[in-house]
């Protein structure tokens, strides 16, 4: 099993427990918890004892999400934390600093959508999106805006969401790092494929096909 197929089977354990019961109908918070491990995933780096990742994480919602959201922040905030401090020890990634999330209102956004931010965005204040357009193979929106980490699959749970046979469950990672969009393949079975060539990692620009299995997706700027 792949990292990513490791860290999804504990996410998605975590998730269920920690917010089962306390948001039985709402399943925002868990949405956001498995986007904070897909940002977690996209910003691991090599060191020279392992792995380390961001210790800092922001979560922006829109202003509505927010005033529904924070009369539980301590409690959501607390336990996203231990997802990625759970995640990293499971894992060998480790954290430079103690672990810190907040849960913030965020600007122009829309409801029900969010946005993680680590240290280094906050630093560097990069806001970049892309748009993937899709050209071809079955997929849930004909196209998809990025911002940040996504994941992408045959999951439900992608934020890619291409319920092809041809695609895994979960296939591959997209990231935006200073503004430039990176896309990580998942351990995919069919691969993952840039301008026809076959990529571990891969950084896109404008105009770039990617394509997981049989689905096609263009890169553009909005």
């Amino acid at each position: 099993m792949s990292f990513f197929g490791r860290v999804e089977e504990m996410c998605a354990a975590f998730v269920e427990r920690a917010f089962a019961n306390m948001f039985p109908s709402d399943l925002e918070p868990a949405q956001i918890a498995r986007k904070l491990v897909a940002t977690m995933e996209a910003r691991t780096r090599p060191a020279q004892d392992g792995a380390v990742a961001p210790s800092q994480y922001a979560v922006y919602v829109h202003a509505d999400d927010f005033a529904r959201l924070s009369p539980h922040r301590a409690y959501l905030e607390g336990e996203w934390v231990a997802l990625l401090a759970d995640v990293g020890e499971r894992v060998g990634i480790h954290f430079e600093r103690p672990l810190r999330i907040e849960l913030r209102e965020g600007s122009d956004m829309v409801a029900g959508a969010v946005e993680i931010a680590t240290e280094e965005d906050e630093t560097a204040r990069v806001r970049s999106a892309y748009l993937l357009r899709v050209l071809g193979g079955i997929a849930a929106e004909p196209e998809f805006r990025i911002s940040g980490a996504a994941r992408v699959g045959r999951s439900l749970d992608s934020d890619v969401h291409l319920p092809d046979p041809s695609v895994s469950r979960i296939h591959a990672l997209f990231d935006v790092q200073n503004g430039a969009l990176v896309v990580h393949d998942a351990g995919s079975t069919n691969g993952t494929y840039v301008n026809k060539e076959r990529i571990d990692t891969a950084v896109l620009n404008p105009g770039d096909v990617v394509a997981f299995g049989h689905a096609e997706l263009r890169v553009e700027k909005p």
